[in-house]
């Protein structure tokens, strides 16, 4: 077979993704887009899958459209296109990709491009594993590209834009939602002050979210601020939510419990970084739990401190769509630049009104920290007897447990399996973090991640070791 070599071998397929294959390709070089999904978009721009056709693509919305745009400067080019295809091994620029129903291979590049996404951040609450209770990302999904309401009477908690946008969404989707939670304060007038001056190339989220909140009323959907799940109540699903009041470090409030009749509910506590990849390839990460957690830390081209390694969109910290589609044009222009593709005047000119713009984002983003910043209780709601890891069925009194002995999340999951699942930790891992963190008097960033290991991702044993493989007659007769 011959080697696959590229210039820019791009993993992920969404806004960074897209944005950085199309630019790179703009400069002649050779590029590969690498994603998991059968078709490109991500999350923010999921598409209908293999054999829907859209006839009507305006009653999409402008979120499919903006993704049709992305998707289509990549369809139909000279990019390279792996799809149904994970990346499950980093080492410098070589990595090692699994496509279903196929044998592991490696590829290499001049330059790699991490832009993996993120993921729903969970929240471990009692009744969080009742059929019934989704995160945002799976309620998303099913309303907008399956049409399928989750159910009958939908109550959202969240915070942040997510706990108006989408409640607004769903309920323009056709879904019932009969209450909306916000774990986050209401806007002051200080906060209005703030946004104001930060509006300058942001006016569009700006209306964006004064939209949603007039669905919302118009919809006759309850807001309520300060408010957070407590538990999910339900014998085979979920009937009734429990909720209350919290302080400003999202801890409940005594006495402040209220119940809602619901058979659904969607949680949005904002996302987690898929950062499995860069921390294979020892990229040098920070913390932001607003921002999702650990990041990756980048230059101003947006390369990591591994050579050859970038990274773009929610891997150096959520922050939308839009900023992820500019950190991945300025990814792929800092690639040309550096392979000799691009001079850098250049690249310094056509880099400098995309830099400009995201740090009109920035401000943006921290002008909405105030109102949305993520608190400790978030992580204070598991009791001993709910589980904590899904795939392994661990309960908190078992980890708090192990946590008594060791403040290093690697023991924590050898004594208990918590993390070894089919998700890797993505459901759980912080959740130990943040127990560790408490019993053990440290701040949550300074709780290092469990080791990664390869492969990332799950994949058949036979996709990594055949009859080629020689085993010193250990596993043979």
């Amino acid at each position: 077979m011959r080697e696959e070599i590229y210039d820019l071998l791009i993993l992920g397929g969404g806004p960074a993704g897209l944005a950085a294959a199309a630019e790179g390709l703009s400069y002649g070089l050779h590029v590969g887009l690498v994603d998991e999904r059968p078709t490109l978009g991500g999350q923010i721009y999921k598409q209908f899958g293999p054999g829907f056709r859209v006839r009507e693509p305006r009653r999409l919305g402008r979120d499919y459209a903006r993704g049709r745009r992305l998707i289509e400067a990549v369809e139909g080019t000279e990019v390279s296109l792996h799809l149904r295809t994970s990346a499950v091994s980093i080492e410098a620029t070589s990595v090692v990709l699994y496509e279903e129903g196929a044998h592991t291979r490696a590829v290499s590049a001049e330059r790699i491009l991490l832009a993996a996404g993120a993921h729903d951040r969970p929240v471990a609450f009692p009744g969080w594993t009742l059929p019934g209770v989704l995160t945002a990302g799976g309620a998303q999904a099913l309303v907008k590209t399956q049409r399928v309401t989750p159910g009958r009477r939908l109550v959202f908690a969240g915070s942040g834009p997510l706990a108006l946008a989408f409640p607004a969404q769903l309920h323009h989707y056709g879904a019932n939602v009969v209450l909306a939670l916000d774990a986050g304060r209401s806007p002051t007038a200080t906060d209005v002050v703030r946004l104001a001056a930060a509006s300058r190339g942001n006016l569009g989220l700006l209306r964006d979210a004064l939209c949603y909140r007039a669905q919302l009323l118009r919809g006759g959907v309850p807001l309520r601020y300060r408010r957070i799940v407590v538990r999910a109540e339900g014998d085979e699903r979920v009937e009734a939510i429990v909720h209350a009041a919290v302080d400003d470090g999202w801890r409940v409030r005594a006495g402040t419990e209220e119940r809602v009749a619901a058979d659904t509910l969607c949680v949005g506590y904002g996302f987690f970084p898929s950062v499995e990849l860069p921390l294979l390839a020892g990229c040098e990460m920070r913390y932001d739990e607003d921002l999702g957690g650990p990041l990756v830390v980048v230059d101003e081209w947006m390369r990591t401190t591994r050579p050859g390694v970038s990274a773009a969109g929610d891997g150096t910290g959520v922050a939308g769509s839009l900023v992820a589609v500019d950190e991945g044009r300025l990814a792929a222009i800092g690639a040309a630049v550096d392979l000799g593709r691009l001079p850098a005047d250049i690249g310094g000119r056509r880099a400098a009104p995309i830099r400009a713009r995201l740090a009109r984002k920035r401000a943006f983003r921290e002008a909405l920290r105030a109102m949305h910043a993520v608190g400790p209780g978030i992580y204070e709601l598991a009791r001993p007897d709910t589980v904590v890891c899904r795939c392994e069925e661990v309960v908190r009194r078992d980890v708090d447990r192990a946590v008594e002995g060791s403040a290093d999340i690697n023991v924590v999951k050898s004594l208990t399996r918590a993390g070894m699942g089919l998700c890797q930790g993505k459901n759980c891992q912080r959740q130990i973090a943040a127990l560790i963190a408490t019993r053990h008097r440290l701040l949550l960033s300074d709780v290092a991640p469990a080791t990664p290991r390869l492969p990332v991702r799950p994949v058949p044993l036979g996709a990594i070791a055949d009859a080629s493989i020689a085993d010193g007659g250990f596993f043979t007769r």
